[in-house]
């Protein structure tokens, strides 16, 4: 049994004997430049994924330490370098206007009177000056105190 001859398959016969006569392979080189260059494309992806990950997975572990971490306080609290000014009342500027504090040179014994003295008076309470209440509504406002390193 013969096949009818179909003029559009006599037409594929002949295109791909053509493409067979002028068909060769790729030279060695260039087959080995595409394998070096699909093997750096894999490096460099796995390398930048590499990167993700522990970037991400050090970020959620700092987020996730930092929330609930308060500084400790130091052992020791600092010394100031320097005095702080003091006002001719007795008090201290940088002290809150609520309750100013004496000077630890300032005995709590009435002026005029000595601890030498033999005297066995009970010692009045030291006089306040009068001073105006923060006002109603907002919170009295307090900054930390200032550390510094230990000299070392």
């Amino acid at each position: 049994m013969s096949e009818p001859q179909d003029p559009l398959r006599s037409l594929f016969r002949q295109a791909g004997e053509f493409g067979q006569s002028r068909a060769t392979s790729a030279p060695v080189a260039h087959i080995a430049d595409r394998g070096r260059r699909a093997y750096r494309r894999r490096l460099a992806a796995v390398a930048a994924g590499t990167c993700l990950v522990i970037g991400g997975s050090s970020a959620a572990a700092v987020a996730l330490l930092a929330n609930g971490h308060v500084p400790a306080p130091p052992a020791v609290s600092p010394s100031p370098a320097h005095p702080s000014p003091v006002r001719s009342d007795g008090t201290r500027p940088d002290a809150p206007t609520g309750a100013p504090t004496r000077l630890p040179s300032e005995s709590l014994a009435p002026s005029g009177s000595t601890a030498s003295s033999g005297t066995s008076s009970p010692p009045s309470p030291p006089s306040r000056t009068a001073t105006t209440p923060p006002p109603t509504g907002t919170p009295p406002t307090t900054t930390p105190p200032a550390f510094s390193a230990p000299p070392g």
